[in-house]
């Protein structure tokens, strides 16, 4: 993947998938780029990033690593699975709390 940012949001997303998730190499810096930054012809940088056994690879490796972790979270008993349901519990104690009652079963486990 290659970055291109131009206006508003793009410049955030593309610090996430180039500094963050390293599943991409930024093209062009736009508006924001300093004077210390080397300028960069864009062909160059395709180019560089599609060597093989340049930062392409490396980071095609990463991008086929987030599907799976994403499975895994959001499987039963992963880490997205168990926030679910304990933001579950709580919304659950807390409207008993608030009506007067008290809850001491789980309802997140029937989900």
């Amino acid at each position: 993947m290659q970055t291109w940012p131009m206006v508003f949001d793009q410049f955030i997303e593309e610090r996430l998938v180039t500094d963050v998730l390293k599943i991409s190499e930024k093209v062009w810096g736009g508006a924001r780029s300093t004077k210390e930054e080397k300028e960069m012809v864009p062909a160059e940088v395709v180019a560089r990033f599609l060597e093989p056994g340049g930062t392409g690879e490396t980071a095609r490796g990463r991008a086929q690593e987030l599907p799976v972790k994403a499975r895994a979270a959001v499987s039963k008993g992963g880490s997205s699975s168990c926030d679910l349901c304990r933001l579950i519990d709580d919304l659950m104690e807390t409207r008993e709390a608030v009506a007067g009652g008290d809850t001491t079963t789980s309802r997140a486990a029937e989900i």
